[in-house]
């Protein structure tokens, strides 16, 4: 092998490479000093100065006074700045009142108060461009169809164009920016959805021979299973959930509660009223029986609470919880409430063990297990409540442990440990993942009460705004380490409140609470999806 000591150093360019940084050099060679150079371009420009004078100066005495077309210009000029100032005039008290209706929306308290803001807040805004958003010569395309197909009125037909593009998502009609801050989805969208569901009902109903029974159901199913699924998702929140109640009670009366609900830790509370209930009971429960409940007994005196935390390592008692529930679900087991109501529920659970998955309770995972029980584990928050054993009813009906401790040899004992749970929103708040893998889910309302997670949606809005796709990749990645830090300034809270007076620990955290997190849970989702409740409810 040759090894020179010399290296080798590739071609490279000294000085500009442009012709006008060449020509700049040229010229500063051919000056004595940097004075002389400051001199020389102080000359060009002053002589550029002067031409361009000269070349304005005819123009300017053309607009002169004295001339007609002077005046003329001189009075389009002013018309023009008096019509701008006044657009803008216009344009600004317009801001202002759109505005003005957003904030009323997103403090409305009651949805008619929502929908009043919306409709106010739709007149002041002006006409977008529907076309730049989705595509509307394809659905337009799909509803002429549809409705030929309708006339004509062959039922296999009619089956086949469904099953072709009845998807959720056609031409990106569910493009949130279509939809924020609208009452109504534009109008030929509606008139779509109007004429799938027409359709849908038509196969239903008809008496044809030329579709059996079978034939219609697994259409029904097959269609189902390919849109997809809507699911009402309830977060845990402590006393905040209380806002669930809203949110369960306009859906109720708009008849638009999805079969499929789920919830943690409080969300559970009301998804387990919601599935063990049949319509005209749901509707009198939200009439009259709601106002009366209570979930939580009371603290009690400082020695009361230490007694308590000194010996069983919680705060409060759970036998009032239990009580209330199994009056609320009538020893319901998840099975017997999906036969009676065909409401499915999933209530998400965590264990404390270090390696066991947390679980998303229901009829398919869990069908024996009693409602009540799988919701006070989803409610056993540590230092709250204890955490709970899952019961369930055997064949004979009685309520027996869900996981009793085995042994092979009585004589040893249960040596075994008993299986605990606890709250699910400590490891899986929202079960997006489950519903979509047991029940094909791909469409949730979600009604989030957690305080440390409302402010950083409303975050996450404020960043994809501003910041663009790759600063919300960078937020979400930083949301884990937000979400600790937030747990450790309310441990720190709470620990401090504790140290002066466990009295005033109600009154304080509820002050907490209403000065600085109330605004921020009032913040609705702008994502707006197609919904077809009569294909979700099949």
């Amino acid at each position: 092998m040759d090894i020179s000591n010399e290296a080798n150093v590739d071609h490279f360019k000294i000085g500009p490479s442009s012709i006008i940084g060449r020509t700049i050099a040229f010229r500063v060679l051919f000056c004595n000093s940097i004075s002389h150079f400051r001199h020389k371009i102080f000359h060009v420009l002053l002589n550029y100065i002067y031409r361009f004078g000269d070349f304005v100066a005819p123009m300017f005495s053309w607009f002169h006074p004295r001339n007609p077309q002077g005046i003329l210009v001189m009075m389009t000029i002013i018309a023009f700045l008096l019509k701008r100032y006044t657009n803008v005039k216009l344009r600004a008290e317009t801001a202002y009142r759109r505005k003005f209706w957003r904030n009323m929306m997103r403090t409305a308290l009651t949805y008619e108060e929502w929908s009043h803001a919306a409709k106010m807040l739709d007149k002041e805004t002006p006409k977008m461009h529907e076309c730049d958003l989705y595509d509307e010569e394809l659905v337009r395309n799909k509803l002429q169809e549809l409705r030929h197909r309708r006339q004509e009125g062959c039922l296999r037909d009619i089956i086949f164009c469904m099953r072709a593009d009845l998807v959720r998502n056609l031409g990106n009609m569910c493009n949130p920016e279509l939809h924020k801050d609208r009452l109504q989805v534009p109008k030929l969208i509606k008139e779509y959805i109007d004429e799938v569901s027409t359709q849908l009902r038509m196969v239903c109903d008809s008496d044809s021979e030329e579709l059996s029974l079978e034939e219609k159901l697994a259409f029904m199913h097959e269609t189902r299973h390919a849109f997809g699924r809507t699911a009402l998702l309830l977060s845990g929140g402590a006393s905040l959930g209380a806002f669930h109640v809203g949110v369960v009670k306009t859906l109720v009366e708009h008849k638009l509660v999805p079969h499929i609900v789920a919830g943690s830790s409080v969300g559970s509370i009301m998804c387990a009223v919601v599935a063990t209930r049949s319509w005209p009971e749901l509707q009198s429960f939200f009439e009259d029986s709601w106002h009366s409940l209570q979930f939580f007994d009371q603290l009690g005196g400082i020695f009361t609470v230490v007694k308590r935390v000194m010996r069983q390592g919680v705060v409060h008692e759970i036998r009032q919880l239990q009580w209330m529930l199994r009056n609320l679900t009538s020893n319901l087991t998840f099975q017997e409430a999906y036969d009676m109501t065909g409401q499915i529920l999933g209530i998400t659970v965590c264990s404390p063990r270090k390696h066991e998955p947390p679980r998303c309770l229901n009829y398919l995972t869990s069908p024996h297990v009693v409602i009540w029980s799988a919701v006070t584990a989803s409610c056993a928050f540590p230092g709250l409540f204890e955490a709970q054993e899952l019961m369930a009813k055997d064949r004979s009906g009685e309520i027996v442990p869900y996981h009793p401790p085995f042994n092979l040899d009585p004589e040893e004992g249960s040596g075994a440990p008993m299986r605990r749970w606890r709250d699910g929103s400590l490891e899986i708040d929202l079960p997006m993942i489950q519903l979509k893998e047991l029940f094909n889910v791909n469409h949730f309302i979600v009604s989030q009460a957690n305080p440390h997670i409302a402010p950083l949606l409303r975050l996450k809005d404020i960043v994809r705004a501003y910041g663009g796709s790759f600063a919300a990749k960078v937020h979400r990645h930083c949301f884990k380490l937000t979400f600790h830090a937030a747990l450790i300034a309310l441990g720190t809270c709470l620990l401090l409140c504790l140290s002066l007076n466990v009295e005033s620990l109600p009154k304080m955290l509820t002050f907490l609470f209403c000065r600085w997190v109330f605004p921020g849970l009032l913040i609705f989702s702008r994502n707006a999806y197609i919904w077809f409740p009569c294909l979700d409810g099949v």
